[in-house]
């Protein structure tokens, strides 16, 4: 028979002042906000964001209310007050009108912009996108199609925890046993793009959930994946030093993820070789407790939990198929008036430790710690107030990855975080 448990849920979200909240109770985190703020705020160059949208008189009305709920959400729960907001209108929805009307308003010094586009537009999106992200200008995007047809309170609470995130500000961590768990986490691995390109990627989080440091690579041709992946976490690992040089790395973890090349009995290999150069070149401790895991969604496992909870596992089980492969839940279906939602299961994770270097007496502590953190770290998630059913290490990733291969498909320029300090670390991607 198959062991589990349950992870405790004796966990919290630091915001201001270091103000305590329950994972979970997202009305209480409201509250927590408009009290005590963020974790930290967000300082502001030019206390300016520009609005873009079309010049069309059937618009003004619904651009006057998201300003409005916009402005409400910074100083309510953000506690950024004197925010302004500009309007910049175009008259054609094409890419060049709208990119000459985006150098026009960034010319009048904007700490960010937002972007409002009629309805489905893929191809103007990505490309005005990676020029923003290029240019190193936060900015979020509206369809004006979904305002006519959604709550705009609603629609905008996420977007303000985004453009929060974008411009400098962390909403909250999570609180973590400064005793127990990794000193940093990489999430790592590839995308392709095609049947034979890809990119690798190097994500270095705090256990608390901060993104700390972020490089890619260039799109590469799959061959090429193992030397590019020890490239790209060495480089970003020596970004993360360089910028916390105090910051003592005597616990390691990596998360890798995303569809890589099927390379049998190389890449454990690489990873084990990074970490021998990263000892080397003392950016992490001589005698660090490394441990590497596959985190995997798609495998052929399912679970299935109480039928009173319309046969949904309960969050947080852990359970044990074998000593170094688990699976996790780590999220359910909002609770309706008198069940869940949703009628079908929500897959579990899989989480598998393929490499460590613990002691045998250490084993049983060490692994549980690296289990539980990925069920952490599933829970910080700044796209909006809920949890994802990803830790994010893995979700972050995924979001770039989105973003990269649309813009390769879409021929924008590709995004290039190297000796760009804004986007090594900033959740540009969010």
């Amino acid at each position: 028979m198959m062991q589990y448990e349950t992870i405790p849920e004796s966990i919290y979200y630091f915001i201001g002042n270091r103000n305590q909240i329950p994972i979970g109770n997202i009305r209480e985190l409201i509250r927590g906000l408009q009290e005590y703020g963020p974790c930290e705020k967000a300082h502001l160059k030019y206390q300016r964001i520009g609005i873009l949208y079309l010049n069309n008189s059937m618009w003004d009305g619904k651009i006057a209310e998201v300003k409005r709920e916009i402005i409400s959400k910074f100083q309510r729960f953000w506690h950024l007050s004197g925010l302004n907001i500009d309007d910049f209108v175009y008259d054609s929805a094409d890419l060049s009108t709208l990119q000459e009307k985006v150098n026009e308003a960034i010319g009048h010094g904007l700490d960010g912009i937002i972007v409002t586009l009629p309805g489905d537009m893929a191809l103007v999106y990505y490309r005005l996108k990676a020029y923003l992200i290029n240019s190193n200008i936060p900015s979020q995007f509206i369809r004006y199609d979904k305002l006519l047809h959604g709550n705009i309170r609603f629609y905008t609470d996420n977007l303000v925890v985004q453009l929060f995130s974008k411009l400098g500000g962390s909403p909250w961590v999570l609180s973590m046993d400064p005793e127990k768990g990794s000193d940093i986490i990489i999430g790592t691995g590839a995308t392709r793009i095609g049947r034979e390109n890809l990119f690798c990627f190097a994500m270095i989080f705090r256990k608390d959930g901060t993104m700390m440091w972020n490089e890619i690579s260039p799109i590469v041709r799959k061959e090429e994946y193992l030397r590019h992946l020890k490239e790209i976490i060495i480089k970003a690992v020596k970004g993360f030093k360089q910028e916390n040089p105090d910051w003592q790395v005597a616990k390691l973890t990596l998360h890798v993820s995303s569809k890589r090349p099927k390379i049998s009995g190389g890449e454990t290999e690489i990873l084990e070789s990074t970490i021998e150069e990263l000892k080397g070149q003392n950016l992490i401790s001589e005698n660090v407790k490394f441990s590497i895991l596959h985190i995997n969604e798609t495998h052929p496992y399912w679970l299935m939990g109480d039928p009173n909870n319309r046969y949904h596992p309960y969050e947080g089980i852990k359970v044990k198929l074998s000593s170094k492969r688990y699976l996790i839940t780590l999220s359910q279906p909002q609770q309706g008036r008198y069940e869940p939602t949703i009628s079908i299961p929500i897959k579990p994770l899989s989480v598998e430790i393929v490499k460590h270097n613990w002691i045998e007496e250490d084993f049983y502590q060490c692994s549980k710690e690296v289990i539980d953190e990925v069920y952490f770290l599933s829970k910080m998630n700044w796209r909006g107030f809920r949890g994802r059913n990803l830790p994010v290490t893995v979700n972050y990733p995924k979001l770039v990855a989105r973003i990269i291969a649309n813009i390769n498909s879409y021929g924008g320029p590709q995004i290039n975080t190297e000796g760009n300090r804004q986007l090594q670390i900033s959740p540009w991607f969010l």
